[in-house]
């Protein structure tokens, strides 16, 4: 019972610890451990090499690559991190709540578009929110139309990173990829929405503001 809650909030005390305490080394090790632990896990539980596991191995790479960006962005990072937890969490919630209209009946019968709308909007409210009145904390040079924007294009990405995960494990066969992580199932299950946030969160903030 509860044990999806007390996961998460274990989670994102270890992640904060990382982002914000860690020097150098210690965060670049700890992200090259988790994309190298991640692929030896979508590795393990794949029976068919198809498009859908490549997309992710695809991301990974990216992950890789922006780890420099986000050593030095450590604070958008944590914000990249924050638009998939809210939108994930709202979705969840709104979906168990009210969702009735399934939108991947096949591939993922819980997703309702309910859900969908409703992560989204709470994800861009909050954030959204938060920028108008404190500006200063995201060290952004930038409008409140751009920053929605920005975060709904990434809240969106997490949705697909989502979607991505579970035709993955469709194509498979199996329900989760692993139990390392209580509540949640294996790494990828908890993380395929970060996969695809961050790199298109960053991708974003790239072209538009730095």
């Amino acid at each position: 019972m509860f044990k999806r809650e007390i996961t998460g909030i274990v989670l994102a005390l270890v992640t904060t610890i990382l982002i914000f305490f860690s020097n150098l080394e210690i965060f670049y090790f700890a992200i090259l451990l988790l994309c190298f632990s991640l692929t030896f896990e979508l590795a393990k539980v794949t029976n068919k090499f198809n498009v859908f596991f490549w997309i992710q191995i695809f991301f990974i790479i990216l992950l890789i690559l922006f780890l420099p960006t986000f050593e030095k962005l450590r604070l958008l990072f944590f914000i990249g991190i924050m638009i998939s937890v809210l939108t994930d969490a709202a979705a969840y919630y709104v979906g168990k709540t009210i969702g009735k209209i399934k939108i991947f009946p096949v591939t993922s019968p819980n997703k309702t578009l309910e859900g969908l709308i409703g992560g989204t909007l709470f994800c861009v409210i909050f954030l959204s929110t938060l920028f108008f009145f404190f500006p200063s904390f995201f060290k952004l040079n930038i409008s409140l139309l751009l920053f929605t924007f920005l975060i709904s294009i990434s809240s969106i990405a997490s949705i697909v990173g989502d979607y991505f995960q579970s035709r993955f494990k469709r194509t498979q066969g199996i329900k989760d990829s692993g139990k390392v992580l209580p509540g949640h199932g294996g790494l990828s299950d908890r993380l395929d929405s970060h996969l695809v946030t961050l790199p298109v969160f960053f991708s974003l903030i790239n072209f538009f503001v730095l």
